[in-house]
């Protein structure tokens, strides 16, 4: 006997999805040429990045060390090495200087459906605290 997970759990009744997430300003699609070094870093999927992620790129560009695309490079670059955590789940480590006196910020790659609704793959870098 196979039960669904509505009939163990019940009924979903508030799903925060990706959609919200993007219009709270929570996460950004990676669009245009941002989209494009994602695809030259490897990854076929869309994507996205969190708020916490991309205070830490603008942080970074404005202490006039860094540029915002050589950062992103690194971070989505850096996203395909690390440790597995899970099946979907990377940590890994990215030098960034300018950004106060740490050197060394961890992220974690997350790959999943796009949305609640979208079956199709995904992949959401954030900082470990956003996991």
């Amino acid at each position: 006997m196979t039960d669904t997970i509505d009939e163990i759990f019940g009924p979903v009744l508030f799903a925060y999805t990706r959609k919200m997430a993007i219009e709270d300003g929570c996460q950004s699609l990676l669009t245009g040429e941002h989209a494009e070094i994602a695809r030259q870093a490897g990854w076929k999927y869309p994507v996205y990045i969190t708020s916490g992620v991309k205070e830490l790129i603008e942080q970074a560009v404005a202490s006039r060390l860094n540029n915002y695309n050589g950062v992103l490079w690194d971070i989505v670059f850096m996203a395909r090495f690390g440790k597995d955590l899970s099946e979907d789940t990377r940590i890994f480590t990215v030098i960034i200087n300018g950004v106060g006196r740490k050197r060394d910020h961890q992220f974690c790659v997350q790959v999943g459906p796009t949305d609640f609704d979208d079956p199709a793959p995904a992949l959401t870098i954030m900082t470990p605290i956003e996991m």
